[in-house]
Formats: structure tokens, C-alpha cells, sequence
């Protein structure tokens, strides 16, 4: 099948995933600003993984302000995720080279945050090639957006002029997504099992299964 558009998720697909380092350190540095001593394991899991509710209730028992709270640990996440990327400890996938080859406008949808995904295409030098790029905001708002929602796909679309397009991620959420959306996804394995409940348009082992796809 030929798509108008191919939008991207980033990280597992076109860089190398983030360590868990990187989310520890910053995670420590967030409490330890907000003097919050002992953090349990469910309070650095809603931190994490962007639980609305979870970080609210954390911010509420230790009357802190949870825009602040958010604000900081946003801050602290990129600057951590930077630093990686500065050191040579992230790099792009060799197999990106396919997606280049594509006759179609590219998008960049993420769950990571807006300023970490733009820096990261600025800092390879491939942000000019991407015409609707999405991070997710870290507030409570954001989060409620992040995928498996759809809200921020839409907006690519809208940005990109059409509908027919296809969604690459790396995960179960980013096939729901492209669901939610009403448009066809390609779950990028990389050679691991990944289950998801909805099932993908395609299932391809790396990015160069692209080009034969995309042109139909």
C-alpha cells in the first residue's frame, strides 16, 4: 500500500532507547528538590511512568505544588537525557538510512517529552526532515495525552494534510494509538516479542522493511 505520510515514534525507533540511569538519577534529583524523603516505590513508578493520579496524590501529601513538581521533574529528565546523548551513550539506529529513501512527508510523534525529542533531531542533525514533530508535554494535561490517546497523532496528521498515513512505533501502546486514530500501524520489533492486544498492520524486524511497504 502507498501512504501520503509516515509518522515516527523516536525513541526505540529511530535513536536507542534512553538507560533506566538516565530515570533513575533524574528521578532522585526531583525528590531530593523537593525535600521527599523515602519515596516509596509507587511514588517514583507514578513518577516515572507519568501516572496523573499517582502524581497527584504524591504532591498532595507532601503539600507540594504539583505543576512545580511536574515542571522540575520534566526539567531534570532532559537534562539527564542530554547528557547521555552528549557522551556518545545514544545513536541513531543504523538502519535509519531506509527511512531517507521514503517519497513521503515524515512526523514525529513521542511520549517523551517535546524538548527532549527535538533536541535529540537537532542534536543528529535530522530535524529539518520532519515536518510535524510531537513530544508530550510533562503536566498533568500532557499526560493525560500521551499515548495509547490519540490526541497528538491527530495533530500530526492535521499538521501533515491527510489521513492516510502510517504509524511506526516500537510498543503495544503505539499500535492502540494508530488505532485510536484510525490509521495503519507497523510495529518495529528489532527481534524481540512484543505483545499487544490490538493488532498491528504489519510487524517488521527493523526500518528497512519500510520502503517496500510505504511504496506498496
Amino acid at each position: 500500500m502507498t501512504y501520503d505520510a509516515v509518522i515516527f515514534d523516536n525513541d526505540g525507533v529511530l535513536v536507542e532507547l534512553p538507560s533506566r540511569e538516565v530515570f533513575r538519577r533524574a528521578t532522585e534529583r526531583t525528590f531530593r528538590e523537593f525535600d521527599m524523603r523515602r519515596p516509596t516505590r509507587d511514588d517514583v513508578r507514578a513518577l516515572v511512568a507519568g501516572n496523573v493520579e499517582g502524581i497527584r496524590q504524591l504532591c498532595q501529601r507532601h503539600r507540594v505544588d504539583a505543576m512545580d513538581f511536574c515542571y522540575e521533574a520534566a526539567a531534570n529528565a532532559v537534562r539527564e537525557q542530554k547528557r547521555e546523548l552528549e557522551v556518545g551513550l545514544r545513536s541513531l539506529y543504523d538502519d535509519v538510512h531506509a527511512v531517507w529513501s521514503l517519497d513521503a512527508p515524515f512526523g514525529l510523534v513521542s511520549n517523551n517529552q517535546h524538548e527532549a525529542v527535538t533536541y535529540v533531531l537537532r542534536f543528529f542533525g535530522i530535524e529539518d526532515r520532519f515536518e510535524a514533530v510531537y513530544g508530550c508535554p510533562f503536566t498533568p494535561e500532557g499526560l493525560r495525552r500521551m499515548k495509547p490517546d490519540p490526541y497528538y497523532l491527530n495533530e500530526a496528521l492535521s499538521d501533515l494534510g491527510t489521513r492516510d498515513a502510517l504509524y511506526v512505533g516500537d510498543s503495544a501502546c503505539d499500535v492502540e494509538a494508530a488505532a485510536n486514530a484510525g490509521i495503519d500501524s507497523a510495529l518495529l520489533t528489532r527481534g524481540r516479542p512484543v505483545e499487544c492486544e490490538v493488532a498491528p498492520t504489519y510487524e517488521i524486524d527493523g526500518l528497512d522493511a519500510l520502503p517496500a511497504l510505504v511504496r506498496g
